[in-house]
């Protein structure tokens, strides 16, 4: 019975000191300062999910308009008709609305990594936001290449991504290392793929088969109707694809060195 007795009261004590602990003791600094990171996170969350949503819409509209303006002209419905006028009233505001959240979202991104990287480096939060902007990063070295063939801006945007991995010392996100080295071997026109190039390719063609041209290596011979774009050669030189403007269709290449000067990007 003795036992008993003391077993009971001890448990009594250690309720209440448990129940003391409990009330004295609050959330550390550190606590406080993840739950107000992780708050911030959510915020960039939603603004990442609002501008996927408008760039998921961007597409769709593009996709559809692009199928209809496919259809000769003289055979289009007049619904089709109607249904491309509005397309093409409807795509520029979305993709300024889209620019806007983008603008938004890198704010959000530089004000949380400012804190997150400086004051919580390991932290769960720190990386999933780390993801978020590197995956943007991915999204707009692409852009650059597709508009301006500029490969080296595009593989520099993702060096500064991959910067923040290494300064916090930890493992690069693996798409961002991916995408460099993607991006650092279609730079250059190589052998392989010039001799994959075909008269009659469209533009489009030419850039899925060797690349996009950097923009200041295009130039326009408007008396003779031609369209020459210019690659470089990781050995030095240059390559030469040739367009005819009015059919946008390539219709001669040359692997030789050209004497054009080829810009540096």
């Amino acid at each position: 019975m003795k036992s008993i007795r003391f077993l009971s009261v001890f448990l009594v004590f250690a309720a209440l000191a448990g129940l003391t602990l409990g009330c004295g003791g609050g959330p550390s600094d550190e606590e406080l300062a993840l739950a107000e990171l992780q708050v911030q996170l959510d915020t960039v969350k939603q603004t990442y999910q609002e501008l996927q949503s408008l760039r998921g819409e961007i597409a769709s509209a593009e996709a559809t308009s692009a199928e209809i303006e496919a259809v000769v002209e003289k055979k289009r419905t007049d619904e089709q008709n109607a249904q491309l006028e509005e397309l093409a009233a409807k795509i520029p505001g979305l993709v300024t609305q889209s620019e806007t959240t983008y603008d938004n979202l890198q704010a959000q991104l530089v004000d949380f990594l400012n804190v997150g990287l400086n004051d919580h480096p390991q932290s769960a939060v720190t990386a999933e936001a780390l993801v978020i902007y590197s995956d943007q990063a991915i999204i707009v070295s692409d852009d650059i290449v597709a508009k301006s063939g500029d490969y080296k801006k595009a593989i520099d945007r993702l060096g500064g991504a991959k910067g923040y991995y290494t300064a916090i010392n930890a493992p690069v996100y693996p798409p961002i290392e991916e995408k460099i080295a993607e991006l650092q071997d279609w730079r250059f026109i190589t052998q392989e793929r010039f001799d994959a190039l075909s008269k009659g390719m469209t533009m489009d063609e030419v850039k899925a088969t060797v690349g996009v041209p950097y923009h200041s290596n295009i130039q326009d011979d408007e008396k003779r109707g031609v369209q020459t774009w210019l690659y470089k050669k990781r050995e030095g030189g240059a390559a030469a694809v040739y367009f005819k403007i009015k059919t946008g269709k390539m219709y001669s290449a040359k692997w030789d060195v050209i004497k054009t000067k080829v810009v540096t990007d």
